[in-house]
């Protein structure tokens, strides 16, 4: 099956995500937000998924970080360590 490359999130790119995340932050939660939560205007484009990283407390301890649906098992645990360093500036 051909898949668009403009697709939704599956529930196995999400899992896949938070799995390697949570191996990535172990105390830290993720926060998924899609494009309209965000405002639309601020995505990259349509379809597109972002991610936070939240305390115990809900203190987000990242900025958002965008990720295209079709690419979300494809991510590492290192992976995840550098978009949050990259997003927080470092």
């Amino acid at each position: 099956m051909k898949r668009h490359a403009n697709s939704k999130p599956d529930k196995e790119g999400l899992q896949h995500l938070r799995h390697v995340a949570n191996e990535a932050f172990p105390r830290l939660t993720v926060q998924f937000c899609s494009h309209g939560d965000l405002g639309g205007h601020r995505a990259p484009r349509d379809h597109t998924l972002a991610f936070r990283l939240i305390d115990a407390r809900g203190k987000f301890r990242s900025n958002v970080i965008w990720v295209m649906p079709r690419t979300l098992t494809n991510w590492t645990a290192e992976d995840v360590r550098q978009a949050v360093e990259r997003s927080n500036g470092k």
